[in-house]
């Protein structure tokens, strides 16, 4: 923008003009800018004014007014909200409360009485160690498996009965197995003391020659035994390079072995079945120590629940297990309406399974804790297995001469456990039906009597103040 120069008169700005009329008066208010001056202040204060607020006139001397004072507002009240609670609901069957929880038994309701199935550490297929063994009283050591090598491994003890009756078996697979590689072990929890008076018997020393060890620390139940859910004696684990082939009774081991020195023994065929069996025996060990339980508070219904459990667990063995809830319920349960009921209905459900039918009529018929003994129950099924076997089945013609005898009828007694005798093949069953045979023959014909369950002791144990000393061992007469 251009400036705007201001224009000063010439005979205003010449020095000579200013100083002829410096004797007169200077006309300010002849200047322009004397009225911008004047005029914005002016202006300003008028502003001022109006935006001040009013002023109020001041009281005059003769009246008295007091100050002015603003009024005070009563307090506000805060509304309290009281804390939210939920709303009591009264019980439904009265106005009182619910006493405290009394700390007696558990619930019915209790996972403890569940059965988990679970699967088992050491079964045909399975990798094992070697067992450190504490000792080897007779040959040995070994520490582990050779290559290629079939390991036949007994466990035994010298104090049971059956590992004795089943030594001849032991002897003889030895015999005919050591000469093609297999390497026999026998392993004892005993200390070596008893193994080595054991071992010089004659009859030991002649024919068990083979290694024997020490194993108190039970090295070796743990290692076999303990996971396949059983511990048992006398057992067999075969073993070739680490893997379980099989395992079981010595009487049965001949068939593993033949296969497997021929070459032709496949471990994983029978895996499935090894692991089943397993698993029931698990099952039944936790049945035993309910029903041990239920025997102290008299309540059965724990022993039913976990049965119920396994059965929905284990589908494969439903039949075997609700059997056995049959013989609880009609026993040590004392409940036999449901029982029986529970019994005819298992016969409907399984009419071709001669096992269960036989089951059912022997726990009828030889359980001592039935008070209330269906013998007709026991004859219809007994006599509906034997038909099932055609009539050649030892065992189910064994419970048929069984429930004869029960119902007080000795001649059809005799001549079942007869036909039973010459149909049985099993050395050790022959013996136990030779046993009863001789019993029909003397003995008054009728049921087993009833005999009341032992109850456990339910305080704590009883601890001796002194140590017991145990008595001196009677020597036989010379």
């Amino acid at each position: 923008m251009a400036k705007h120069k201001r224009h000063i008169p010439k005979a205003e700005s010449s020095s000579e003009n200013f100083q002829a009329n410096s004797s007169t008066k200077p006309v300010f208010y002849k200047r322009p800018h004397f009225y911008f001056l004047l005029i914005v202040p002016v202006a300003g204060l008028l502003l001022v004014v109006q935006l001040m607020p009013p002023i109020s006139p001041m009281p005059s001397a003769q009246t008295s007014v007091p100050p002015v004072v603003p009024p005070i507002l009563p307090p506000v009240k805060t509304p309290i909200i009281p804390p939210v609670v939920p709303p009591v609901v009264p019980p439904k069957t009265n106005q009182t409360p619910p006493p405290p929880p009394v700390a007696t038994t558990p619930p019915t309701t209790n996972t403890a009485h569940r059965y988990q199935r679970n699967r088992p550490s050491v079964f045909p297929g399975a990798r094992v160690g070697f067992p450190k063994v504490k000792e080897w009283v007779q040959g040995g050591p070994i520490t582990g498996y050779e290559v290629g090598k079939i390991y036949f491994i007994e466990i035994f003890s010298t104090t049971c009965s059956h590992c004795m009756e089943a030594s001849p078996l032991v002897v003889e697979l030895a015999r005919v197995y050591q000469p093609v590689g297999v390497q026999f072990i026998a392993i004892s929890k005993e200390d070596a003391g008893p193994l080595n008076k054991w071992l010089a018997l004659p009859e030991t020393k002649e024919h068990v020659n083979y290694p024997v060890a020490s194993d108190p620390a039970l090295t070796a139940d743990r290692m076999f035994q303990f996971g396949t859910f059983k511990n048992s004696t006398p057992r067999v684990f075969v073993v070739k390079d680490g893997i379980v082939q099989w395992f079981g009774h010595p009487s049965e081991a001949d068939k593993p072995l033949a296969e497997l020195a021929a070459g032709t023994w496949d471990p994983l065929k029978i895996q499935d079945e090894f692991v089943l069996t397993s698993q029931v025996e698990q099952a039944k060990d936790q049945i035993t120590a309910t029903v041990t339980a239920c025997e102290k508070t008299g309540d059965w219904q724990p022993a039913l629940d976990l049965i119920d459990s396994i059965v929905q667990a284990c589908p494969e063995r439903s039949a075997s297990f609700q059997t056995q809830r049959f013989a609880v319920m009609i026993g040590i349960g004392n409940m036999p309406d449901a029982g029986y009921a529970l019994g005819k209905k298992l016969v409907a459900e399984y009419p071709s399974d001669i096992a269960t039918l036989r089951s059912l009529a022997r726990t009828t018929l030889n359980s001592p804790f039935v008070q209330k003994r269906d013998l007709d129950f026991a004859m219809q099924t007994a006599l509906a297995a034997d038909a099932l076997g055609k009539n050649e089945d030892a065992r189910a013609a064994e419970v048929v001469a069984f429930a004869y005898f029960s119902k007080g009828d000795r001649e059809h007694a005799l001549e079942n456990q007869e036909r039973a005798i010459r149909l049985q093949t099993d050395p050790a069953m022959l013996k136990q039906y030779h046993t009863s045979l001789e019993k029909y023959k003397t003995a008054e014909p009728g049921p087993i009597p009833y005999q009341p369950p032992h109850k456990p002791p339910t305080g704590p144990p009883v601890v001796p103040t002194a140590p017991v000393v145990p008595a001196a061992p009677v020597v036989p007469a010379g």
